[in-house]
């Protein structure tokens, strides 16, 4: 028999529908326009002169647009940065993470090429008591699986040399 570990399954609780106990709210009462407003049947459009065109004040032209100066870009690609704890903070994160992953890769390949053969073994044991025909290795498959363990535990003597 398995056991089952004791976690609470995901639920999905659906809304109680009871239209007996809605309360109705009134909605406000749209506001008429007061009288002070004038309504006019066209809009004003107050467009900007244009040089070169008769019927327009040339005088009303501004020159508005002002030319980027190099000290703008500066300063927006200053405040652009992050702050300096924060480019630390992640910098520093960075290369503990990269400088594990190297520092753990040797060790685990090491940990898996002793524990695989122990696996291998302890599933054959399993296998053969609950009467299950056992398939059995060529001298070759021997002999590579003995080099695998001699080969894994030279290099783990090695690592722990001091």
């Amino acid at each position: 028999m398995v056991e089952m570990p004791l976690v609470e399954m995901p639920s999905f609780k659906p809304m109680d529908y009871a239209p007996h106990e809605f309360t109705v709210i009134p909605s406000p009462k749209p506001v008429a326009p007061s009288d002070s407003q004038e309504e006019s049947s066209e809009p004003s459009i107050d467009l900007p002169a244009i040089q070169g065109l008769p019927g327009t004040d040339a005088t009303r032209i501004k020159a508005t647009e002002e030319k980027p100066t190099e000290e703008s870009f500066i300063k927006q690609a200053i405040d652009g940065l992050p702050p300096v704890g924060a480019v630390v903070t992640t910098t520093t994160i960075a290369l503990l993470a990269a400088t594990a992953a190297l520092v753990a890769k040797p060790f685990s390949d090491l940990i898996l090429k002793l524990i695989k053969p122990t696996v291998k073994k302890t599933v054959k044991k399993v296998s053969q008591l609950r009467g299950k025909p056992v398939k059995v290795d060529s001298v070759w498959q021997r002999r590579l699986a003995q080099r695998d363990r001699n080969r894994a535990l030279r290099a783990l003597r090695r690592a722990l040399k001091p």
